[in-house]
C-alpha cells in the first residue's frame, strides 16, 4: 500500500534551498517509505539535485494538485502567495507554515514559523538560524537539532613543525552576492588576491553570470585574467570545484552554503544587511568575519553608504586567512587581532541544545553605547525566552539567561522589564478602547521600546494570526506581563 507523500514548498533563492536540505534529510527519517515531494524554482533546484537528499522535485508551474492527494505532512517554507495557496488546498492533518484560506486570507501554522515571520525588519536580538527554524515545528526537537552536521575538512597548517605544506593552498574567492551592499568591490578582491599570490597561494575568482563584470574588473586590476573563472561553471560544476578547494572566501551567498554542506572550509565576509546568526554557514567549524558596529546584523541598511563595508580591507581579510592557515599559536592570534581592528572574527558551532551559535575569537566588543554592550546578553535572554515559551528550553535556562543579563547589565535588565510593563499597559488600554487597534496598525510593534520589540513583533503577528480574538488578547497580554514580572 502506498504511503501518503510529504510535501515541502521551497523559497526562491539558492541559499534558502540549500538551508532546507537538513530538513529534507530528517524528514526522510521521520517519514520512512513516504514519498518526499518538493516544490520550488526549477532554475535553482535543478542544478542542485546531486546535492539534495533524495526527493522528487516539481516546479510551481507543474506542482501536483494538492486536492488530489492526502499528505502525511505539508511544510511551507515560503511566503509566496502561490506556495501559501497550495498549502491551503492540501489535505493533511500536519500543516506547517503560511497558508491561504478560501477567502485568500493568509495564516501561519506553527509557533516557530510565526516567530520567524515576526523577525521581518525586527531581527536585532534574534539568535535562531534559518536552518534550525526550518525544522523546529516540523520535527520532534530531538531529531530537529540532532548533532549530525557535516564538519569542514581540516585547514592545511602552513609552515608548521609537523610538516604542513609551505604554500599552494587552493582558495576560491566568490565575488558577488544578491545585493551590492553584501559583497566587496573589485579593488578589495584584487588586493586580497595579490597578497595571496605573493605568499604562494592559488586564488581563483568565482561567480556566476551576474559576477562576470566584477570578475573582469578584478582580473584587470590584478593583472591576471587567467584567474577569472566567473561565469565559467554551471551550478553543478561550481559545486564540484568548490568541493576541491582548501578554503572558500565569500560573502553571504548560496555557494557559501554549498561549501558548508560539502565540508569545504568557509571564511564568510559578513557585510551589508545580513545577520550571520540567521544565515551564516550552518555547520560547525567555519569562520565569519563581520564589522564590530552597533548596526551589525540588520535587515535593511538605512545608511546612504553601508558603513559595514568600510570596515573591511583586503589586508584585514588576508590577515585572517593567514591566521587560519597558520599554527594556532598565541603570537599569531595577537598579530591577527592587531591587524583586524574594527572587525570581529567568529567560529560557527552548536550549543548544548544543538542550536547554531557563533563563538567570538576576538573578544568583547568595544562600544560607548550601553545597549550595544548589553546586546549579546539581551539576545541570549530573548533566545531563552522564546525557547522556554515553545518548550525547547527548560524554565531554568530562561532564569539563568535573565540572571546573567541582570548581573552583567542591570540597567538594561531594569529598562527591559519597565518596557514590558508599559507594553502590557498599552495592550490592555488598546483592547478596552478598540480591540482592532493592534490589527489595523501595521507598525504597532515599532511603538514599543526597542528592547522589547522581539515580543511586540511576535504578539502583533500572533493577534493577526488569531484574527484579534479575545483569547488571543488574553494570551499576548499574559506574555508581556510575564516579562514585566521577571524583576
Amino acid at each position: 500500500m502506498n504511503k501518503a507523500p510529504v510535501l515541502v514548498l521551497q523559497m526562491q533563492r539558492m541559499g534558502d534551498l540549500v538551508l532546507s536540505f537538513p530538513l529534507l534529510a530528517k524528514l526522510r527519517e521521520a517519514y520512512p517509505d513516504h514519498p518526499l515531494w518538493v516544490v520550488g524554482e526549477q532554475a535553482f533546484f535543478k542544478p542542485l539535485l546531486s546535492l539534495s537528499p533524495q526527493a522528487t522535485y516539481f516546479s510551481y508551474a507543474n506542482a501536483p494538485d494538492p486536492r488530489a492527494h492526502v499528505f502525511a505532512a505539508v511544510i511551507n517554507l515560503s511566503f509566496r502567495p502561490e506556495a501559501a495557496a497550495l498549502a491551503g488546498k492540501a489535505k493533511t492533518e500536519h500543516l506547517i507554515g503560511p497558508w491561504l484560506d478560501e477567502q485568500g486570507q493568509m495564516f501561519i501554522r506553527g509557533e516557530w514559523q510565526l516567530y520567524r515571520a515576526s523577525l521581518t525588519y525586527n531581527n536585532r536580538y534574534n539568535l535562531y538560524h534559518w536552518a534550525d527554524l526550518n525544522t523546529l515545528d516540523a520535527l520532534p526537537h530531538s531529531l530537529a537539532l540532532r548533532r549530525d552536521w557535516m564538519l569542514p575538512r581540516p585547514l592545511p597548517q602552513l609552515g608548521s613543525a609537523s610538516g604542513g605544506r609551505a604554500s599552494g593552498v587552493r582558495i576560491g574567492l566568490f565575488l558577488g552576492a544578491s545585493e551590492p551592499e553584501k559583497h566587496p568591490d573589485a579593488p578589495f578582491w584584487a588586493g586580497l588576491a595579490k597578497i595571496l599570490l605573493k605568499i604562494g597561494h592559488k586564488p581563483v575568482l568565482l561567480g556566476g553570470e551576474a559576477e562576470k563584470a566584477l570578475g573582469r574588473a578584478t582580473a584587470h586590476l590584478l593583472g591576471a585574467p587567467h584567474l577569472d573563472l566567473t561565469g565559467r561553471f554551471s551550478v553543478a560544476a561550481l559545486a564540484q570545484f568548490i568541493h576541491e578547494l582548501d578554503l572558500l572566501i565569500t560573502p553571504d551567498t548560496g555557494p557559501m552554503h554549498i561549501a558548508s554542506g560539502l565540508g569545504t572550509p568557509v571564511l564568510n565576509l559578513s557585510m551589508g544587511p545580513v545577520n550571520p546568526w540567521e544565515t551564516g554557514p550552518a555547520s560547525p567549524g567555519h569562520h565569519v568575519l563581520r564589522p564590530d558596529l552597533d548596526c551589525t546584523g540588520c535587515w535593511r541598511c538605512t545608511q546612504e553608504n553601508p558603513l559595514c563595508r568600510d570596515q573591511f580591507t583586503h589586508a584585514k581579510a588576508a590577515s585572517v586567512a593567514a591566521f587560519l592557515f597558520s599554527p594556532q599559536d598565541p603570537q599569531g592570534h595577537i598579530s591577527m587581532l592587531r591587524r583586524t581592528h574594527g572587525l570581529e572574527l567568529l567560529r560557527t558551532d552548536r550549543d548544548e541544545y544543538g542550536l547554531y551559535c557563533l563563538q567570538s575569537l576576538t573578544g568583547a566588543r568595544a562600544s560607548a553605547n550601553p545597549e550595544t554592550l548589553a546586546r549579546p546578553a539581551l539576545s541570549r535572554f530573548w533566545q531563552a525566552w522564546f525557547g522556554a515559551l515553545f518548550n525547547l528550553f527548560p524554565r531554568e535556562a530562561l532564569e539563568q539567561a535573565w540572571l546573567s543579563l541582570r548581573a552583567s547589565h542591570p540597567q538594561a535588565a531594569e529598562k527591559l522589564a519597565e518596557a514590558a510593563a508599559d507594553l502590557a499597559l498599552k495592550l490592555a488600554r488598546a483592547f478596552r478602547a478598540n480591540p482592532g487597534h493592534i490589527l489595523s496598525t501595521p507598525q504597532f510593534w515599532e511603538q514599543a521600546d526597542p528592547l522589547v520589540r522581539p515580543l511586540s513583533g511576535y504578539i502583533q503577528m500572533y493577534a493577526q494570526n488569531e484574527q484579534g480574538s479575545r483569547q488571543a488578547f488574553v494570551h499576548i497580554l499574559s506574555l508581556a506581563e510575564q516579562v514585566a514580572e521577571l524583576v
